[in-house]
């Protein structure tokens, strides 16, 4: 029988979960938007598709939501730095690095693709769900994407010293 700790303690499970860290990009008229995004997973291998959560009281909740479109960009094992970049969203002019690092754009949805991560996705919003949580779940169909470094791992969020607050 498990202890009483063991139960009272979800949040200590939780932490467990496998995060892999991406940078969300999307372009919103000459304006391109950057941020770290952890809760990613696939949802669908026939149509191919994905789901995110991105925090409601933040700005890129909104963006997604007028927009309808963007990239997961892939942070490889060894890229804290670039990660770090993206804690707090960044926002710049199209034609301008997004947060020092240079990109280019999706041929599929425009949204920055940074040419320094080792794979991308671009994914079009198909649905929104979980209205009662802090957290917006789009569901998105992925309509490109590429390997840039096919040797590549994908960072992990347990192997780094941060932990995701929400």
């Amino acid at each position: 029988m498990p202890s009483t700790e063991a139960i009272a303690n979800p949040r200590a499970a939780l932490r467990l979960f496998q995060y892999g860290l991406h940078v969300l990009t999307c372009r919103q008229g000459d304006e391109v938007h950057g941020g770290i995004i952890s809760w990613v997973t696939q949802v669908s291998l026939q149509p191919k598709r994905v789901a995110i959560a991105v925090r409601k009281d933040g700005q890129m909740v909104q963006v997604l939501r007028e927009v309808g479109r963007f990239a997961l960009n892939i942070v490889g094992a060894g890229q804290e730095e670039l990660a770090s970049a993206f804690f707090r969203r960044v926002t710049t002019a199209v034609g301008s690095d997004l947060a020092g690092y240079p990109w280019e754009p999706g041929l599929r949805t425009g949204a920055p693709l940074l040419l320094d991560t080792v794979a991308w996705l671009e994914c079009q919003v198909v649905e929104e769900a979980n209205a009662g949580g802090d957290h917006a779940l789009f569901v998105a169909e992925v309509v490109g994407g590429g390997v840039r470094r096919p040797d590549a791992r994908s960072l992990n969020l347990a192997s780094t010293p941060w932990s995701y607050g929400g």
